[in-house]
């Protein structure tokens, strides 16, 4: 008869039930007193201690959301020196204007009195000073022009399907002011006597530029499209927009950007006068005097 060895029954238990303080630390991580009271208020059927963090939670979220929104608002604001710069900007190109509608005006009556003037002057004087004089006020720009020639109007290319659309597909399917001063050329070496561009009358002082996406002519901006008078031999302007070198430079204008040049012949076309002139009055007494 074997009899069991000292401790040899004990051997069938748990192997851990000697690590219980171990086990209890793993296990109840959180002291017992919070542990007890979390238990007692989920019985109860009360939210426990963890959900207390909710409220804050659901507060820090919405607390971020407006400051976000305040910072957004702050964003898209209007810069008020921006908004002041933008409206002095405003009043002084409106000013400008004005002043320039008052010049325009103040020329207008300075050259109905020097017509007034000349016209004293040609009923006392012979019929060649008249004429002179004439010539002289058609070739500077100062009288409006009639007779035969030809009016031409370039416009931008439109866009596929929409004819009506007033912007262009791309920016190299604009008429630029070269395209006008080739056009312009082109006509006076043709023999034209008078040009105008969209009633702008151009002299020996007007100039064709290009200023931003504007043409700008004689210190006026133009919109298309672009209406070009010019009197002259209507045979010699005619051959010049077809078989001259400006016909030749649109037809290109045509084949790679589809930029519209259409031109027709007028008996009566009438060029106005220059709305921009140097004009100078003298008399009698001021050459005395001087």
């Amino acid at each position: 008869m074997r009899w069991p060895r000292r401790g040899a029954a004990q051997r069938d238990e748990d192997p851990a039930a000697s690590m219980a303080l171990l086990v209890e630390v793993l296990d109840r991580p959180v002291d017992p007193g919070y542990w007890t009271a979390t238990q007692q208020r989920r019985e109860a059927g009360l939210p426990g201690q963890t959900s207390r963090r909710s409220p804050l939670l659901v507060l820090t979220v919405v607390l971020l959301g407006f400051l976000l929104s305040i910072a957004a608002v702050a964003l898209r604001a209007p810069d008020p020196q921006d908004a002041t710069e933008r409206r002095e900007l405003a009043e002084r190109i409106e000013m400008a204007g004005e002043q320039g509608d008052a010049s325009a005006a103040r020329v207008e009556v300075l050259r109905e009195q020097v017509s007034a003037l000349e016209s004293r002057q040609d009923n006392s004087a012979d019929p060649a000073l008249a004429a002179a004089l004439d010539q002289a006020g058609e070739q500077a720009g100062a009288r409006a022009v009639r007779g035969p020639g030809v009016t031409i109007t370039v416009d931008d290319a439109p866009r596929e399907g929409l004819e009506d659309d007033p912007e262009p597909a791309e920016p190299e399917q604009r008429v630029l002011a070269a395209d006008l001063q080739q056009l312009v050329n082109g006509l006076w070496s043709s023999g034209a006597e008078a040009i105008s561009i969209n009633e702008q009358r151009l002299t020996s002082t007007a100039s064709i530029r290009f200023a931003g996406e504007a043409i700008i002519v004689d210190f006026r901006g133009l919109t298309r499209p672009y209406t070009v008078r010019a009197i002259g031999a209507p045979d010699a302007l005619a051959g010049e927009l077809v078989e001259g070198p400006t016909g030749e430079y649109f037809a290109d204008l045509d084949a790679e950007y589809g930029i519209v040049m259409t031109w027709e012949r007028g008996r009566e076309i009438e060029v106005p006068a220059a709305e921009r002139l140097s004009t100078r009055v003298s008399s009698v007494e001021d050459e005395e005097g001087s």
